[in-house]
Formats: C-alpha cells, structure tokens, sequence
C-alpha cells in the first residue's frame, strides 16, 4: 500500500478525525484481516456460556470476548476451525463478523411477543440472532429483495432450527406501504459499499467512487424511509452497514431525521456505554446534531471490521396526506387448519413415541398446526393472524407426513425440536460418528427397546442432536439432510 493508491486516498479521508494515535491504528489494522466470531444458539442451548467454553475446550481455540455479546467471541486462533465441527453443521453456532453482531443487540428484550422485520436478511446471520433475542417466541419476517439469496437464507434458519418466522422476496423499499405501523422492531442491515477499512478475503481493498456512492446512498435512504414507515410508535429500529462511509451511514440517518422531523429520537446509551460516536460533520457536510449517539466502530475499536449502526426510537406517528395502504402480492400458500382428531392423533403419536408434548409447543411459541398441500406444517400464528395475505417463500417447519394411515415426522421436526425428546433416542458409538456425519447408514445393528419401521433419534455421548435414522433390520438408515453432512 503506497500513499498514492486508491485505497491510502480512502483512509486519508478520515485523518481529520482522528488523532494521530488513532490513525496510526487505523493505518496498520488495515492490513490485518480481522478474526471471525461464532455466536451460540441458544434456542438449542440451555447454558450457552457453558457450551462455548465446552467448545473452545474441545476444539483448541482461543479467543478473545466482545463487549456487546456473552455469547459470542472471536476465534484468534485453534486446533480444528469452526467450520469443520459437528457442532457448526448441526446449529449450535454460527460463525460471523464480530461487528455485525452488534446491530440486534441494540434492541430491547422484551417479555411480551414481537413482530420483527429483517429488512434485507441474506444470508440470515442476524435474522438467527433476532430470533434468539426473542427464544423464537416471536415472529420474525426475513425479507430478502435478491431472489438468488433466498436459498441460503432458508437453509440457514432451517439449520438454525427455528420455527416462528416466514422467509420474503421482495423490495425493502414496499415495507412501509404494505404494512405502515405494523412492526416492534426493524433492523435494516442495507446493502453497502463494504469499505470496513480493513482488509478481508471476500471483500477486498478497492476503490469506490463517489457515484456508486450516491445510487447506494439513494436506495438506503428509500430502505430506511420504508422501514420508518412501517414501524410502530414506540418501536425500534436500527440502520446498519459494514461501512464507514459517511455518505451511506451518517448522512442517510440525517436525511430521514429531515424527512419526518420529530418523529424519531437516536438512542443516547449505546453510545454512551461504548464510548464510540458517530460524526455531525464531514468533508464539509453538516449532519443532525442527533448522529452523535450513532455508533461509528473504526477497526481499532473492538479489533473488528469497521462498521456503523444507530438505533432509533419511534416517539410519534408519520402523518402524510392521501396515505392509504396498498396491498401487497397474494399469498400463494394453500393453508387449511388442521382438525381436532388430527391434532389429538399427532399430540398422542409424539408423546408416545418420544415422550415429547407437541401441544405444549404450540402454546409455549403460538404455533399452529395447518395442513400445506397434504402435509401438516407447524405455522407462526402471528403470520396468520397479522400477515394474513403475505407471500411467503417458506414459513414455520414442516411436522412431517402421512404414509397411508401411519405418521412419520420430518427430518427438520428432528433436527429442531429432537434436543427436546425423552424417549426414541439412540445413542451412538463413539466410533460410528464420523461416518454417520458423512451421511452412511449403519448396518449390522441391533436396538434394543426401539421398534422396527420407526425413525429414531440419534444422539452422541455429549447430547448432540444428530438427526433421524429410520430403523429397519439389521439396518439404520441416515436421514440427515446433505446441510448437516460434514463432507
């Protein structure tokens, strides 16, 4: 790096406000890639602390805490990477930037159910932790305008083993005239320039010029006015990019705090606690005076990529003339609720086969139970009842099919809710794990106590989770889903 170069331009921008111990620091953690973290899911963890000090035990790693999350560290160095872990495959954690853990952790925890929106959710790191904040008791929609990002949106909530959420593909920009006031807590995670100051092995050093700047900046402002006027009075909503591009991050918040003068209030305490702020003037350009309780993390904040984020409050309704809600594309989905003799012959086929209360579930996370096509799904009774008409690209968990007359339940009720069931469970050899994870059948088998033709639970001495294998003579049949395989 030259001080000629592209790149050394973009960092001088930025000497102004700094000192000079600062940019010094700037300068050399630009050059250093930053490391990843993973975060516990703890929708599938009783203890999540004590599970990342298992982990870290297990697999060699050492690691260094974030301030905004317990449980969540970066890995700085190990014996096995993350990404190879039994663990990883099956959800228990997902690896992650270490500051984009920071946006939803901005939000309020709540006792009473929420309705969420993930303005732009791919590929679902933060959407996971929205559903965590909420023990996947509330409803979280997350949206994606990329149809090609869809895919590995769902994957990673199937993975993550979630139920009360539904996947969208549209416009961020429609939100607020689908659905005005109707959401608690938004996050919008724009798309950006990705200039985090430091270098990365999938975004890195390159200049950006001050046009793709603008169209950037113009489409964030028309996400964020969107998401504002879909928020509830009272509701939250954060704005979040992986840039320290002024021109995307202060100067769109200003312009939406312009747009609906005294309707929102920057939340002062992030801030305040951790002792980063965002700028009120840049390059000649004046922002709200508000920006300060912004939160500009420079690289040598947290030892992470630079990032920004802010929170803001709802305090009053958007008031505009000749407003009226536009509906929003049909839903497509094919919904009957099941009936009650249905319901109780499931209710009493899970309790008996794996000791485990599907009528309490549904009560414990308001669930319904609904047929889609001729297979019963477990759906977000919030969806139903608030999102009636929404196209949804998936929504809830499939529970499952019936052959003839008998019940079989699907590999993703396994996966999610397994961790809960007291009976049909295996527990595997030590020695026949790696093998299974690659996805190959057991043969040569005996069980005693389970019975032929039933899937089974398949646990490891640790009380992992290892999905369903379908018991046949002789023979264990590997029902895991190839996102589980570890290859």
């Amino acid at each position: 790096m030259t001080e000629n170069d592209p790149f050394s331009k973009e960092l001088n921008r930025y000497r102004p406000y700094l000192s000079d111990e600062q940019f010094a620091l700037l300068i050399a953690g630009s050059q250093q890639e930053a490391p990843s973290a993973i975060r516990i899911n703890t929708i599938k963890t009783k203890d999540p602390q004590s599970k990342l000090r298992e982990l870290k035990y297990k697999y060699g790693w050492v690691s260094q805490p974030l301030p905004f999350s317990d449980i969540a560290e970066q890995i700085t160095s190990w014996e096995t990477y993350p990404s190879q872990t039994i663990e990883h495959k099956l959800g228990q954690f997902y690896i992650q930037d270490a500051a984009s853990i920071l946006p939803v952790s901005l939000f309020t925890r709540s006792n009473k159910p929420l309705l969420s929106l993930d303005m732009a959710a791919s590929p679902g790191g933060k959407t996971t932790q929205m559903i965590d904040a909420g023990s996947d008791r509330n409803l979280v929609i997350a949206n994606d305008a990329a149809a090609s990002r869809i895919p590995a949106l769902r994957t990673v909530l199937q993975t993550w083993g979630s139920m009360n959420f539904a996947v969208t593909n549209f416009a961020g920009e429609r939100w607020g005239d689908w659905y005005p006031e109707a959401f608690d807590q938004i996050l919008l995670d724009a798309p950006c320039s990705m200039q985090s100051l430091r270098v990365s092995a999938s975004h890195p050093h390159r200049p950006i010029s001050a046009d793709e700047r603008g169209r950037l900046a113009t489409r964030q402002l028309a996400m964020l006015v969107s998401a504002a006027r879909a928020l509830k009075v009272g509701g939250e909503l954060v704005y979040s990019t992986c840039t320290l591009a002024p021109e995307e991050d202060e100067a769109v918040v200003s312009a939406l705090l312009g747009i609906f003068p005294g309707v929102f209030e920057v939340d002062p305490e992030p801030a305040d606690r951790y002792g980063v702020r965002g700028l009120i003037e840049f390059e000649g350009q004046t922002y709200h005076s508000q920006l300060e309780h912004s939160l500009r993390v420079w690289p040598f904040v947290f030892q992470t990529n630079g990032f920004f984020a802010v929170k803001l409050i709802k305090t009053t309704s958007i008031t505009e003339e000749n407003s009226s809600r536009i509906s929003p594309p049909q839903s497509k989905a094919d919904l009957k609720e099941i009936d009650q003799d249905t319901r109780q012959l499931l209710f009493d086929f899970l309790q008996k086969q794996y000791g485990f209360s599907l009528e309490n579930l549904l009560r414990e996370r308001n669930l319904g139970l609904f047929w889609r096509g001729d297979k019963p799904w477990l759906v977000p009774m919030a969806l139903i009842e608030n999102f009636p008409e929404l196209r949804f690209q998936t929504a809830g968990l499939p529970l499952g099919q019936f052959i003839r007359k008998d019940f079989e339940p699907s590999s993703d009720f396994f996966h999610s809710i397994g961790h809960l069931f007291t009976s049909g469970i295996w527990t595997i050899p030590d020695n026949l794990i790696s093998n299974w994870m690659k996805g190959y059948d057991i043969r040569g088998i005996e069980l005693s106590g389970l019975t032929l033709g039933s899937l089974i639970l398949v646990r490891d001495s640790e009380g992992n989770n290892l999905g369903a294998g379908k018991y046949s003579p002789n023979r264990l049949r590997n029902l895991l889903p190839n996102r589980h395989l570890i290859r």
